[in-house]
Parts: C-alpha cells; structure tokens; sequence
C-alpha cells in the first residue's frame, strides 16, 4: 500500500503532501488543475525518464518521496539486500531529486540506489495505468505481450529458451551469410591474401628484431666518428711509441713523487690514496677503451643490409600494423581467413545444417509455446467476458485470433484481440469498433485480472472512465468499489458516480498567490465532498438541486 506521498517543486506543484488510506481514493477537480501532475510524479518516482522541464521555474530541484508498506515486503528486501540497500522492517521508503545541473539522486531507505533497482522493486509495489494504454490496446502488436502477462511466469523460461535460440539462429544466419559469396569473389579474395601472407612470411620478421636493428644502425651510421674520437682519447691516454708521452705516463711520475711526501702529513697520506685510486680507475678506463677500439668494426656492407630490413620492416608496418607483433598477429588472422575460405563449401554445408536443427528446436518450442498461450487465451476471453457483463457490456464477445507467422524472438503466435460489443455483431478488430468508454472498460477489465495474478498492492488508474457516463459510470464504481476490498485503488476521475463510491476522496485545486499560481490537494470530509460532487455534476454552477443529487449520490454508495 502506498501510505504517504511527498511532491515538492514539481511542475504547478510547490509543495503538498498526501496520505493515501487503503480501500478507493479518488482524486477529482477541475480540467487544467493538475491531476495528472500527481500520477506524473509517481511514475518519475518509479523510474521514469526524467527532463528538468519538470522543476518549478525558479527552484534548483524538484522532488518526490514515496512510503509504501506492502504485502510483498520480505521478497523487497531480498531484493534490497542483494543489491547493498538496509532494509527496513516496516516498509519501503522511496525518493528521487531531480536537479536542474543533472546531478539526480534515487534513494531508497535513505541510501543512494539506482533506477535499475527502483524499477525491479517497483513491480510489487504499484501498477499505473495511464490514458496512454488506451492506445496499446488499439495496437494489435501489443496484443501478444497483454496475452503473456495475463498468463505469467509459467511460460517465462519457455519464452527465454525461444529468444536465446533465436538470437544463436540470427547469428548463425548471419555468419552464413558472410561466407556464400561468388567462386570469383572468393578467388579474387584468397589471392589478396595469399599475397599478403607470401610477403609477410617471406620477412620472417622476429619479435624484438626491429628496436635492435635500429639501435645498431644508430652506431653503425656513425662509426666513422666514434673511431675517430676513440683513437684520439687512446692516444691522449697512452702517447706514442716514439717521443710524446701520454697522460698516464705523467699521472704515473706524479703519483710516484706523491708518494714520497705522503709520510709527512696524515692529510697527504689521504690525499694520496684517492689520487691513486684515480690513477687506477683511469688506467682501467684505458684498458677497456682499447679493447673497445680494437672490436670495432666499421661494416659499410652491414649498415647497408640493415638499411634495406628496416625498410621492408617499416613497408610491412605502414601496411598491417604499427608494430611487429601487430604484423605477426594479423598474419595468424589471414591464416583463419584464407582456411575459411579454402574450406568454404564444407563451412557452408555444417552451418546450414546446424541452422536447420536450429530452427526444427524452435519450432518445435514455440509449438509448445503456442499451445500454452491458445488454452490461457480461453481463459482470457471468459474471464474478460465475465468483468465487462459486469461493466454493463451484457452481449459482448471476446476473442483472442491466432495466426501464424514466421519464428521470430516471441515465438510463432500472431494475436489479435477480438471484440463485438452488441448482440448480433461480427467479431472484428478493437481498433475498428471499440469506442472510448468500450477501450476504458476493457482496459479496467484487462488490469483487474492481471492485478489479481500479480497480487500487486496499488493500482493507480489515471482517468481509466475516459468516455463513459450514466448506467457504464455507475457500473465502473461498483468495480472499481469491489477491486478496492482487495487492494488500494487510487483513481483520477472526472465523474460524479466514481467520485460518491470513493473511501477517502481528494481535491486538486489550482490557485493563485501573489505572483505565482500553484496546485494544492485536500482531504474533503463529508460536507467538503457534497459539494465537490455536485460540482461535478453541474459544473462551476452548484443549485440545490445539484447539491441534493450529489447527497443521493453519497447515501446510495453508503
């Protein structure tokens, strides 16, 4: 049951809040007054795509908040703790703030949840029914969806086995599609890649290869000058055979003279061993140059040959990769290509075959599908039949025509509901012979037999009376009264009749402050609601008259 709603900077709304009562709540006032602004707030409370349109003008944020207590509450909680929400043992309290900069927020027991979840939840806790579902009904392909959740869970996993097999059967089909091209498309094919992975293979390219070449390239195209300074250093370090002495021969004099002194002062003698170990260092230095000088070799054919691999190398990158093990990669993938290609004819025939036995499962499954929907449909028609004789439609005939049509993700089944309202008539579609009040009543009908296998708690129904008046009024409260025993009905509704069967009866009302208009709510007691109902009945013009019907109204429904 839905126990108190909260609307705040909402559309005409600037702030109101209403305790909804279990039993038929009715809410009635002028066209223009903003009763549908309430279920407008609900069903963005639930879920609902949400536009900042919706903020008051001059407000940062609208919102709303919702407490429910419902039967179902121990299944809701399961759900909550699932998904990391503190449940609350005495219901659940839902709210969402939707702000102008984007930044909107979904709570549930006051912690932060997502729409995912509100919607999961949602099921349990309230069913709306808006003007819009008129139109369903008139869309025949919507048909097959109303005739699956009459019937409910027992054909879900049967319904889920049919579009999983499905979606395999598209890609399959899809696959074979891909490979049935023409011998010469395929020919012309399998030499592009032939030739690709002839000139990839034939570069017998090896990971690593390419930095490595290129780092001795680097040395190599510079080798004249490393040569020359490396000489120049050795000679500098180790002088010549004849005349010129290097600088180790002098350091090697100094270090000698320096050692003589060393005795002399504790500080020299420290001195000493680092100009020593300097000596050493540079003599090992020395030695490691030379060696180096002497390996070195100058190869004008290498750098050439290594010029030409890191052309090709860059060749095969510019085509098939930005790297060499992108390359080597794309050289496994043209294997694949050119095997499926080579071997297409034998591909082609296990596809087809798994296709057929793909679709012999799916048949076979919406068969089974169908004859589950065709025994509930029976059901549908007398169950509907039996609420709309109740709804002052005596004669009527309800069928649900079937007819077969290709597989697709929902089975085989092509429905249509059909109807003749009046003794004698044919049996034809709802969209060429319901009228207004007829598509109402049947909607009603429709959502008191699903709410009863649903076992949800609220309905909301938002002027579910749309073209209907008189004797089909009266019958439509005495429905709407009877539903309400079970569950909490909240009703949106233009007539008197619907208005006088209500147990709490609520007024929405535009008025105006200073500089802005606003719409207010208010619980009517008995006096209140007279007067309301006459209202209704005579327009903005109340007599004594109106005033008397609207009291008979009131004591009939007593």
């Amino acid at each position: 049951m839905l126990s108190d709603l909260q609307v705040k900077n909402f559309a005409l709304i600037n702030k109101v809040n209403i305790n909804f009562k279990q039993g038929l709540n009715i809410l009635s006032g002028e066209t223009g007054a903003g009763k549908s602004i309430i279920i407008g707030a609900l069903d963005l409370l639930l879920g609902a795509r949400a536009n900042t349109d919706i903020i008051r003008s001059g407000k940062e944020a609208a919102y709303i908040s919702a407490f429910f207590q419902p039967e179902e509450l121990e299944i809701i909680n399961q759900i909550l703790s699932e998904a990391g929400i503190e449940k609350e043992e005495s219901g659940i309290l839902i709210a969402r703030e939707i702000r102008e900069n984007g930044r909107n927020r979904t709570l549930i027991n006051g912690q932060l949840a997502t729409l995912k979840i509100v919607k999961k939840i949602s099921r349990y806790l309230i069913d709306i029914h808006g003007q819009h579902e008129h139109q369903l009904l008139l869309d025949q392909s919507s048909h097959l969806m109303v005739l699956d959740a009459f019937i409910g869970d027992k054909i879900k996993p049967l319904k889920s086995e049919i579009k999983s097999q499905y979606q395999k059967l598209l890609q399959l089909r899809q696959e074979l599609s891909e490979i049935e091209i023409d011998d010469s498309q395929r020919a012309r094919e399998l030499d592009i890649i032939n030739f690709q992975i002839e000139e990839i293979e034939e570069a017998a390219l090896k990971e690593g290869e390419y930095e490595e070449l290129k780092e001795e390239y680097q040395t190599l195209s510079h080798g004249e000058e490393i040569y020359r300074v490396v000489v120049e250093l050795i000679s500098a370090l180790s002088g010549d055979d004849y005349k010129d002495k290097g600088i180790m021969d002098r350091l090697s004099v100094l270090k000698n003279k320096f050692a003589e002194i060393e005795d002399y002062n504790q500080e020299l003698k420290e001195l000493n061993q680092k100009f020593a170990d300097i000596y050493y260092g540079l003599e090992e230095f020395s030695f490691d140059l030379s060696d180096f000088e002497s390996s070195f070799a100058y190869d004008e054919e290498r750098i050439s040959m290594i010029s030409d691999r890191l052309d090709l190398i860059n060749t095969l990158l510019r085509k098939y990769g930005e790297d060499v093990e992108t390359v080597i990669s794309y050289l496994q993938e043209l294997y694949q290509k050119r095997d499926k290609l080579e071997n297409v004819e034998e591909k082609i025939a296990s596809l087809t075959k798994r296709e057929q036995e793909l679709k012999k499962e799916l048949t076979d499954k919406s068969k089974k599908l169908s004859q589950h929907r065709k025994e509930s449909a029976k059901n549908l028609e007398t169950q509907l039949k039996n609420e709309l004789q109740d709804l002052a439609m005596e004669d009527v005939r309800f069928k649900v025509d079937f007819k077969e049509k290709e597989i697709s993700a929902d089975g085989t089944d092509q429905i249509e509901f059909l109807i003749s309202p009046n003794r004698g008539e044919e049996l034809k579609s709802l969209s060429k012979i319901a009228s207004g009040g007829e598509l109402s009543r049947i909607m009603l009908s429709l959502k008191t037999i699903t709410a009863d296998l649903d076992q949800v708690d609220t309905l909301v129904f938002d002027e579910v009376d749309s073209g209907v008046g008189g004797k089909t009024a009266a019958k439509m409260a005495s429905k709407l009264t009877q539903i309400s025993r079970d569950r909490q009905i909240i009703c949106i509704t233009h007539l008197p009749q619907l208005a006088s069967a209500a147990n709490h009866h609520f007024l929405i009302q535009k008025e105006k402050g200073e500089n802005r208009t606003f719409t207010q709510i208010y619980a009517l007691d008995r006096a209140e609601r007279v007067k309301e109902i006459a209202r209704m009945i005579g327009g903005t013009k109340m007599t004594d008259k109106t005033l008397a019907h609207a009291e008979e109204l009131l004591l009939m429904a007593e």
